[in-house]
């Protein structure tokens, strides 16, 4: 995945302000007014797309990104990109914008249910909900737009009409009166399912980073270098400081953990104040991620019988493996044998993303418990929407 964060070019600009991650698959426009350095971006990217190209080609998509770079620029554009990929033989494509609104000085924030009915009263004709990102609620509105071509436009050399699919997800910045607006299209609608979940993913992959600041933190480049973005590093911590999950998250992690304890069965003394609380998951780490995706629950039984370890560990092996759990158990003769078990996505929807990792310390009579929900940036999009 390749990392976006806006840098600011003009130190009274405001900073874009969240960074998102995009496929490597694809091809970022450079955004840039200086004409001299952009037509020279642009042929670059016009050999990097079309790397059997002739000269001609590529002076002529220069001239043609030119004016589209122009207009961008003009509606406040920060990001655009775009991918062509090959699907069983056919050639397909779709592009992405994200860009920053303001709200004004008299908008203190945007509640998203607000502006969800907004865009439903704006287009009656289009699509709209609300759903949830790992980084907050956006509303998504979704447009089927017919575009007539002239002849001179189609293979037939007759006017034909075309339909292009349009996501927008509009993603309000918590706390602050500015939205993020990302926005994909593409013409190829046989493929719609296909870019619909990979927009989702990318807008899933959203961290906001604060208001504007100072500074400058590396990011990946596209081509795996390393580049400095205007960011602050206040805003971007190494990894989230722990938190107490959503109330919702929470008490499911309290009725799995009492349906673990359940199945051990075993006499002891019970941790007290083990609170669930948010973490990063290693997965989301290991891409650059920062923000809180997942919630852990971690507890442990005391002053337990050694000889009754065994026995409880098979019965919680023995429950997991029989409620959809895929279970590894460790070989025995080892000081501290750990036990783990993961739901995947075709497990019971109770279980499915869940991850159980349960050791026993026979020696220091102590049994440790560790329970994590689902990663909320690899969750699909909730069951029912027309989005992902």
């Amino acid at each position: 995945m390749s990392t976006y964060v806006h840098g600011a070019t003009d130190t009274t600009e405001p900073e874009f302000p969240v960074t998102f991650r995009v496929p490597p698959a694809f091809h970022e426009i450079p955004l840039i007014d200086d004409v001299d350095i952009l037509v020279e971006e642009l042929r670059f990217l016009a050999i990097e797309v079309y790397p059997e190209g002739s000269n001609e080609l590529w002076f002529a998509y220069v001239a043609m990104q030119l004016q589209a770079v122009e207009d961008m620029l003009a509606a406040g554009v920060s990001y655009a990109g775009f991918c062509i990929l090959d699907i069983e033989g056919q050639r397909s494509t779709a592009s992405v914008t994200a860009s920053l609104i303001d709200g004004g000085p008299q908008v203190r924030a945007v509640n998203c249910e607000e502006l969800a009915a907004q865009l439903a009263e704006e287009s009656p004709k289009s699509e709209v909900e609300v759903v949830k990102l790992a980084a907050g609620e956006a509303a998504v509105r979704i447009t089927p737009e017919a575009v007539d071509l002239p002849a001179d436009m189609t293979d037939s050399g007759r006017p034909e009409s075309l339909t292009i699919g349009k996501i927008a997800v509009f993603f309000p910045i918590p706390g602050q009166r500015q939205v993020c607006l990302f926005e994909l299209s593409t013409p190829c609608m046989d493929d719609w399912n296909l870019y619909s979940e990979l927009f989702f993913n990318i807008v899933n992959t959203i961290e906001v980073t604060g208001a504007p600041g100072g500074g400058a933190a590396s990011v990946p480049a596209h081509d795996g270098a390393v580049q400095p973005a205007a960011v602050s590093p206040a805003v971007v911590p190494e990894k989230a400081a722990p938190q107490p999950p959503a109330l919702e998250l929470t008490k499911k992690l309290y009725w799995h953990s009492s349906r673990l304890l359940d199945a051990l069965a075993l006499r002891g003394r019970m941790e007290q104040n083990a609170q669930p609380f948010t973490i990063t998951c290693d997965a989301c780490t290991a891409k650059g991620l920062h923000s809180s995706c997942s919630a852990q629950h971690d507890w442990r039984i005391e002053e337990i019988d050694p000889a009754a370890l065994p026995a409880a560990v098979q019965r919680l092996s023995a429950y997991l493996s029989g409620g959809g759990w895929s279970v590894e158990e460790a070989s025995a003769g080892e000081t501290a044998r750990p036990l783990r078990a993961a739901a995947g996505a075709d497990a019971p929807s109770e279980i499915a993303g869940y991850s159980v990792s349960v050791t026993e310390y026979a020696a220091e009579r102590r049994l440790e418990v560790r329970l994590a929900s689902p990663c909320a940036r690899s969750a699909p999009a909730p069951e029912g929407s027309t989005f992902g």
